[in-house]
């Protein structure tokens, strides 16, 4: 579209008369009515007033389809330090779910228009999964947005033998380590105690407690304090809650999800490992 054309379009878009863009830029109705055809052009000083007034970039305003990944970056970091940080997560995870749509758009026609209310509308997951990685994200209780880039060796260089997740769901196929696991994550960082606290919390009897605590220490969940109180030696722990644990009970979630998706693509046809 022509300059010309987007202006009216962009206009129309906010439901602005060509009177009200005129008094948002202190110029006259008739000015904004020459730039819709064609007749005159906005002056240089106007273009990104403009374009603020329409909420557009320059680059949307005149209809330039080019993108950089340099252009893309220095937009997301400027529009996250411009965010509420209260409010960042959200908006990252709004990012997340617009590239999303566009790894379907090679596959499927999807309407390219920013939503923001979108992703709150979206209750089901959604994926994309070829020969060079896969991505999964979540709009309903579990919220997030992974992307998966498959090394050159594939993902099995990392996995190994798989005994490292094999230890970790040792740990956890514990229902009294599960307890404890729970509490722990329900604390603050440094929270401190013993492991008869820890058993009469989590209701752990005698003969679990120091296989429970073994199991903290190896999933990062807690560390080992050695003090000295009043000449005798005592052993504490202090808690130490990991995201990555919390990252693994949502992905957990979404691999026992049975809902539908509102957007999948599979089109892998290599091994996973």
């Amino acid at each position: 579209m022509s300059l010309s054309q987007n202006i009216k379009r962009l206009r129309l878009k906010k439901n602005l008369t060509q009177e009200q863009l005129a008094a948002a830029l202190g110029i006259s109705a008739q000015a904004v009515s020459k730039w819709e055809t064609s007749d005159t052009y906005p002056d240089g000083s106007l273009l990104v007033p403009l374009a603020n007034e329409l909420n557009v970039s320059l680059d949307k305003l005149f209809g330039n389809e080019a993108v950089t990944m340099e252009d893309i970056a220095d937009k997301v970091l400027r529009l996250m330090r411009a965010t509420d940080e209260k409010q960042r997560f959200e908006v990252a995870r709004d990012i997340g779910w617009q590239i999303e749509k566009g790894l379907f758009n090679c596959r499927m026609l999807i309407e390219e228009g920013y939503n923001p209310e979108e992703i709150k509308q979206l209750q089901n997951s959604s994926y994309v999964l070829n020969d060079y990685g896969f991505t999964s994200i979540s709009n309903g209780r579990a919220p997030f947005f992974s992307v998966f880039c498959e090394p050159e060796e594939g993902y099995g260089e990392i996995i190994g033998d798989g005994e490292e997740m094999r230890r970790i769901c040792e740990c956890l196929a514990q229902p009294e380590t599960m307890k404890a696991v729970l509490f722990v994550l329900q604390k603050e960082r440094d929270f401190t105690f013993d492991k008869g606290f820890l058993a009469g919390e989590c209701q752990i009897g005698e003969n679990m407690i120091d296989t429970v605590i073994n199991h903290l220490i190896e999933l990062h969940l807690v560390s080992r304090v050695e003090l000295q109180i009043d000449g005798e030696n005592c052993i504490l722990h202090a808690t130490r809650p990991s995201h990555k644990l919390m990252a693994l009970f949502l992905m957990a979630h979404e691999l026992n999800y049975r809902g539908a998706y509102s957007l999948q693509s599979e089109h892998r046809q290599k091994p996973y490992i």
